[in-house]
């Protein structure tokens, strides 16, 4: 499993290289495609995330939510030797340098003194996606162990967001997987039958 999702993941990154390259809109596209999110996010805490080398840039649909009234927060990770441990969120705005830090991943995160939340819908970067809600990520697994743990104290939406071309038919799933409950693209919005 570990070669055919390690496989996976260099296709993926090549896709998503491509796609970065050419949709320099993405963003706005997101937005369109997330009407039917935006309309139930009065009053909700949002997790967005800084985009990091070819993520897609959620921050267009990061401000759209906050238009419509929705808290952001942004994650943390783990240290490194870290490992086993989820994301923490924390209240800030994520277009304030002054509120924002590089891990020791080289990730853009908020900083550690910032409100700590617990998230109402998480936005998730991913490498692939399948229309079931199965996603591929980086490999580090910090989105399944937080989304398991926040599903474990009550209800949560994970919306991964990432270009079209990073579909695939079928996406390699393991126990600790965690499936996604939308998925938006620029040209497009699945949410997954449960």
């Amino acid at each position: 499993m570990i070669e055919v999702k390690s496989e996976l993941r260099s296709a993926l990154i090549a896709a998503r290289i491509k796609a970065q390259s050419e949709e320099l809109e993405a963003g706005a596209g997101l937005v369109t495609q997330a009407s039917t999110l935006l309309a139930g996010i009065p009053g909700r805490v949002v997790a967005g995330y800084i985009p990091f080398k070819t993520e897609i840039d959620p921050r267009p649909l990061m401000r759209a939510l906050a238009a419509q009234g929705a808290k952001l927060c942004l994650p943390r990770t783990p240290p490194k030797g870290g490992e086993g441990a989820g994301l923490t969120f924390h209240l800030c705005d994520p277009e304030d340098p002054s509120e924002l830090e590089k891990s020791t991943w080289g990730v853009m995160e908020p900083k550690a003194y910032l409100p700590q939340v617990r998230p109402d819908v998480v936005l998730v970067p991913l490498l692939g996606f399948d229309r079931w809600g199965n996603r591929l990520g980086q490999g580090q697994g910090h989105y399944d162990r937080t989304l398991e743990g926040l599903r474990a104290e009550g209800v949560v939406l994970a919306v991964g967001v990432a270009f079209a071309a990073q579909e695939i038919d079928h996406i390699p799933i393991e126990p600790h997987d965690q499936r996604l409950d939308w998925i938006i693209t620029p040209i497009k919005a699945y949410p997954i039958a449960t």
